[in-house]
């Protein structure tokens, strides 16, 4: 994928030119590759106190290549420095260590994904966790669900498509185009595109995502609050309910070739628990963000 600036011919030259708009095509003539750190950080809070109970920091290579209108995403995982509370048991961020992902998409549209067939036995039972821990994300965790997770990754990083006008709120022009991807619990409130920033030394096009996530069973987030903060305790016999999450997912790509430079999502989050015998019912709140960052690797 290779973004162009309208009306200006030199990609170095293009900040001379106080440009209104980009212009971004997918043209890859060589597979891409880059090493890439994901980080997430988990916190509830206690009152007005925020308690950070997990911290990950995840490893792993990224490669695309394109064939025609079809593009291609092979990951293979590096490491994993994980620390906190729950440490590698968030399903999302076990996801990382499935050793091989393949995802095939036509622009936008994920079209296959590849990898998560064997996850308990090529990844969750090699895990250094408790017991029972593994028994729940076996249990709890669905190859559909993880294949969800990486096709609402992709689809949002992949939103922009031809003319694009800088500084804008862009999402009537994607609802015309038919590019508002549709997402089981999730609702993308608008689309702002803004400028250009430098990230690791490379020239970025950013723009963010505004949507509202629905999480029905948000397991492992509860078990981290009622276990490690102390407004909590008190709650370890209720039972989870629905989460509702107010997210802002924000986008920097490439500009000399398109694919991310960084992708940084937070999300706030409202989250429901019952006691199955009285019905009482209380909330308590999150905050969880999500960080990756791409480092191009040259002599690929």
């Amino acid at each position: 994928m290779r973004i162009v600036v309208s009306g200006v011919v030199a990609l170095l030259l293009i900040s001379c030119f106080g440009e209104k708009s980009v212009h971004i095509t997918y043209d890859l003539h060589a597979p891409v590759k880059f090493d890439v750190m994901a980080q997430s950080h988990y916190a509830t809070m206690d009152g007005e106190t925020e308690h950070l109970g997990t911290r990950t920091r995840i490893y792993f290579t990224n490669e695309y290549s394109q064939n025609g209108e079809m593009l291609y995403l092979d990951r293979t995982f590096i490491s994993d420095a994980s620390e906190g509370y729950l440490k590698r048991s968030y399903p999302p961020e076990l996801a990382y260590r499935t050793p091989h992902l393949k995802l095939s998409a036509r622009g936008l549209r994920v079209m296959d994904i590849e990898g998560y067939e064997d996850f308990d036995s090529a990844v969750v039972a090699k895990v250094a966790i408790p017991d029972r821990w593994r028994k729940q994300i076996s249990r709890m965790t669905r190859q559909m669900d993880l294949d969800r997770i990486e096709r609402r990754r992709w689809e949002i990083t992949h939103l922009l498509l031809g003319k694009v006008p800088l500084n804008k709120n862009i999402t009537e022009m994607l609802e015309s185009q038919g590019r508002l991807p549709v997402m089981p619990n999730v609702q993308i409130d608008s689309v702002v595109t803004k400028g250009f920033r430098k990230i690791n030394g490379q020239r970025c096009f950013e723009y963010s995502v505004f949507l509202q996530e629905k999480e029905p069973f948000p397991y492992f987030i509860w078990e981290q609050h009622v276990n490690s903060v102390r407004a909590g305790a008190p709650f370890k016999g209720y039972h989870p309910k629905e989460a509702v999450y107010q997210n802002r997912y924000d986008v920097a790509l490439n500009l000399e070739n398109g694919l991310p430079c960084r992708e940084y999502e937070l999300k706030y989050g409202t989250h429901g628990m019952q006691h199955p015998e009285t019905g009482d019912s209380v909330t308590f709140k999150s905050q969880v963000s999500h960080e990756r960052f791409y480092n191009l690797i040259t002599n690929h």
